[in-house]
């Protein structure tokens, strides 16, 4: 179809009309990030997570710090900020050190799982003991550290918010509890970060869209000197974003960190396509022809040409969508969807635009419209073609040296502002409490309260445990330590008892308080284990994370059934020396059989029998302890060497001594054990012994097999964050396979080559080992925006090529001189090339005014790409035309049967 003036001004009303209708919902799109939201909804570490922060609450935690010269000083004014947080709609509940649960001893010697409010009155008209306060938590491992930093000068709030509030409304109601209350205060949570995101991007796109517009004017205006020559290009491509974020509102697609690149990368990529037409438009006037004879001539010599490089670079785009990162894949379409929206504007709108207003050029030509700079230097490289290789070659391999070094990062925070709340957040969380992030140990088992069971307590507590052998980790939360520092306010020793008897009396003081519903869920006999960790170790998080499911699919009995212990039983033996290993490995410790058998000889033998290897002095005083205890006289060390030695005759010492031993069985054959234990040398730690020896008094064990199940998975946000990074490395290579078949497909058929199209990758893949070796160079990271830089090189590079060799075959075809050709080409397309690359690289240059780093290195690394291609078309492409044979460029010149005959047709005509 050929254009006129009326078809022009239809086309240009049309066009407004529907950027109106755009427009309006282009305004509309709001801004959503968060981690969890790259993993596809079926993954199953999504699905995980999902689950198990549905059951506690997990995306609505908010951790906010707040810094004091001395917290012990301002527990009233913390309480009084827990108690105003209460009372706010959004939030469910509140843990801080006045509420937070801990184990509690009154003066008359009852335990009670409580907090510090049943010990002390912190309300406002109240003057509590700060002293007393203090040496009642120094030796408190619920509270000190996690909530009351070490050194004493800062607390922790733990809030979470109700589910389905509106998240970024609620973390700001929260934010400003704080901020009336005059506090110092550090503020941390996926509420927070998404509105604080969600400003940055918003800021992001208003700042740099601007910024792209006025680069891109000046490099079409010192190219063409005149109005339309700017004001065209800009046009479209503002055309082509209007429309694709409109379409982004209606299908209901918000904005993300990556995707807010799109309106852009569409500025950056669409302008090339206006340039391309315009060029070719001024090219056609220079001959004298008319403005509308000069457009149609320009659709017919280069619309080919101009839609196939917009092919090409969609192509780039779409191969995106093998990506598994949600935000990878959306930048992949709706950066397609505008490049396309931009091809239709330049094709289109700017045609008709130049019918109506017919600009003028005031760049001067040559004769034959070259450029004379573009000239001289194609002149030099095709008669210096050995050494223009050399020095290529020579540099890409040097870079090829730094790829090994990349490394991939999703971590948000790292490319955050260092003045960003969400940084000041997890800064202030590590350096006071030793961590900013959770995994999360998920454990669920079936049967009627099977969460009481004893196995899957110790099961916990014995993660737990294994984890805290990684320095990353800082602080664990579980309802194991919650049993083990009840059962110590019991008997002295910190430990879950081997009786699910005994388990169901801790349960009874521990269900119902205060912060328990956090980690434990009775209805559904599930529990998590909270285990804080420093993300900024992120290797080391990710050796943790894969270290905890190597341990649990290695040691924790998925199906069990408990029976009392029986010692004859060689099936409960195998079963007791399993727990017991699974013990030993979860405490770093060295595992031996001896310590099985030992143990069961402590568990056979009379208690009589074992005490001849206890300390006599320890064991002295433990029975006056015990006689003063029942209200008895003392005895002499000599008396109590003939009482154990069976030669004193008083019948009412033997028989209290009787007692002695039978009260005392469980501590004294655990004093038996640690003895042993300590020669055995299994590198286990005073505590660890202590609490292994409770183990001999045992009175059932987990037979594996059986009606008990028990799944323990782990998963956290640093746990996603992983999965993201590994997925990162996967669609890279997918995305760059994918974006080379599809541009090698593209180009072959419209070439009508295999062999050209081969050579057009050849420039694509030498910028694509740059862009990389420039990557491990300047450690910039493989993350969700840099990961689609390969596509959109070879996507958007292929386009410098397209237009070189289309018309090296024109030129080719007229002279047959081979060397003729390759200067004529670079000296006009080359005009284009080098204006089309300059916009896009000023266009992806932008990005480095932005405030989120991940978008710097999208654009530093683009910007460089889109340096390198076409430097590299321009040199490479001269050379390699130069060295084929005539014989094989005649044939590969020609032109499609198509085109011959539509020509013929119009010489007819």
């Amino acid at each position: 179809m050929k254009l006129d003036k009326g078809k022009s001004i239809f086309i240009v009303v049309a066009i407004t009309i529907l950027t109106v209708f755009f427009m309006n919902y282009a305004s509309k799109v709001s801004v959503k990030d968060n981690i969890a939201s790259y993993v596809p909804k079926d993954d199953p570490d999504k699905v995980i997570y999902d689950e198990v922060a549905d059951e506690f609450g997990l995306n609505g935690i908010i951790l906010t710090g707040v810094k004091f010269d001395d917290a012990y000083k301002h527990f009233d004014e913390i309480n009084k900020i827990t108690e105003k947080l209460k009372k706010l709609d959004v939030v469910d509940n509140v843990i801080s050190p006045v509420n937070a649960p801990r184990i509690s001893t009154t003066e008359y010697g009852d335990i009670s799982v409580g907090n510090l409010k049943s010990s002390f009155d912190f309300s406002t008209n109240s003057s509590y003991d700060a002293k007393r306060l203090k040496n009642e938590l120094i030796n408190d491992d619920m509270i000190k550290g996690k909530f009351i930093s070490k050194d004493g000068k800062s607390v922790l709030f733990a809030i979470g918010l109700k589910k389905n509030v509106e998240e970024k409304s609620a973390g700001l109601m929260v934010e400003n509890i704080f901020k009336d209350a005059g506090v110092n205060y550090y503020i941390f949570g996926t509420a927070i970060a998404n509105r604080e995101i969600e400003n940055i991007v918003k800021e992001n796109i208003l700042k740099l869209i601007p910024i792209v517009l006025i680069l891109v004017m000046l490099v079409l205006y010192f190219s063409y000197r005149n109005i339309a020559g700017v004001i065209l290009p800009i046009i479209s491509v503002l055309i082509a974003d209007i429309w694709t974020v409109g379409i982004m509102y209606l299908l209901g697609i918000n904005f993300n960190i990556t995707t807010s690149a799109v309106p852009i990368a569409v500025v950056g990529i669409g302008t090339a396509y206006s340039i391309h037409i315009i060029s070719k438009y001024y090219e056609e006037l220079h001959k004298g022809v008319s403005a509308v004879e000069a457009v149609n001539n320009t659709l017919k010599h280069v619309g080919t040409a101009v839609v196939l490089s917009a092919l090409t670079t969609i192509a780039g785009f779409l191969s995106l969508l093998t990506a598994d990162l949600t935000p990878v894949w959306q930048l992949g379409i709706f950066t397609s969807l505008g490049i396309a929206l931009a091809l239709l504007m330049a094709t289109v709108f700017v045609p008709a635009m130049l019918i109506i207003f017919k600009p003028k050029s005031k760049i001067q030509l040559s004769e034959n419209g070259e450029s004379r700079l573009l000239r001289n230097l194609s002149d030099k490289i095709v008669h210096h073609r050995v050494i223009t290789m050399i020095i290529i070659f020579g540099l890409v391999l040097i870079t090829t040296l730094f790829i090994p070094r990349i490394k991939s990062d999703m971590q948000i925070e790292n490319f955050m502002s260092e003045k960003t709340q969400m940084v000041k957040g997890s800064k202030f969380l590590r350096n006071n409490f030793g961590g900013n992030d959770y995994i999360f140990v998920d454990f669920q088992a079936k049967g009627k309260n099977s969460f009481r069971d004893f196995y899957f307590n110790r099961s916990i507590r014995d993660v737990s445990m294994f984890a805290k052998n990684y320095t990353v980790v800082s602080q664990i939360t579980n309802i194991g330590d919650v049993v083990a520092e009840l059962t110590e306010g019991f008997t002295g020793y910190k430990y879950i008892p081997g009786s699910n008897d005994a388990m169901e009396q801790n349960y009874m003081l521990i269900e119902g308080s205060d912060g328990i519903d956090k980690i434990l869920s009775p209805e559904k006999n599930e529990s998590i284990s909270q285990i804080m960790v420093n993300t900024k170790s992120f290797n080391e998080v990710k050796l943790l994370e894969s270290a905890l499911k190597k341990y649990i699919n290695t040691y924790i009995m998925t199906k069990y059934h408990i029976e009392n212990f029986d010692i004859s039983n060689p099936e409960h033996i195998k079963a007791y020396e399993k727990e017991i290993k699974q013990f030993v490995i979860s405490r770093n410790g060295e595992y031996k059989k001896e310590i099985v058998d030992m143990m069961i000889k402590a568990k056979s033998e009379n208690v009589e029998n074992l005490i001849t290897s206890l300390n006599a002095k320890e064991l002295f005083d433990m029975f006056n302890d015990y006689l003063e205890y029942n209200e008895e006289n003392t005895i002499d060390y000599k008396t109590f060497e003939s009482l154990i030695n069976h030669m004193i005759d008083d019948e009412y010492l033997k028989e209290y001594y009787d007692y002695f031993l039978y009260d005392n069985e469980p501590n004294l054959k655990a004093q038996y054990v640690i003895n042993k234990l300590s020669n055995l040398d299994i590198k286990l730690s005073k505590d660890a012994l202590n609490e292994l020896s409770q183990y001999v008094n045992d009175e059932q064990v987990p037979i594996e097999n059986g009606e008990n199940i028990l799944q323990a998975r782990v998963t956290g946000i640093p746990v996603l964050t992983n999965k993201v990074n590994d997925m990162v490395f996967d669609n890279q290579k997918e995305s760059m396979l994918l974006a080379y078949i599809l541009v090698f497909i593209l180009f072959a058929i419209q070439m009508h080559s295999i062999i050209l199209g081969l050579l057009s990758l050849v420039p694509i893949t030498l910028t694509i080992v740059v862009n990389f070796g420039i990557m491990g160079l300047t450690g910039i990271s493989l993350n969700a925006a840099t990961v689609t830089i390969a596509s959109i090189t070879i996507g958007t590079g292929i386009d410098y090529t397209i237009h070189y060799i289309s018309r090296f075959k024109k030129e080719y075809r007229e002279s047959k001189d081979k060397f003729k050709a390759a200067i004529r080409t670079s000296a006009t397309s080359g005009r284009a090339i080098v204006i089309n690359s300059l916009a896009v690289i000023l266009g992806f240059a932008t990005f480095i005014f932005s405030e989120i780093g991940m978008l710097k290195q999208f654009g530093v690394l683009t910007a460089t790409a889109m340096f390198v291609a076409p430097l590299l078309t321009l040199t490479i492409f001269p050379v390699l035309m130069t060295i084929l044979s005539d014989k094989l460029l005649t044939k590969i010149s020609k032109e499609s049967i198509l085109k011959r005959k539509l020509k013929k047709r119009e010489e007819a005509a």
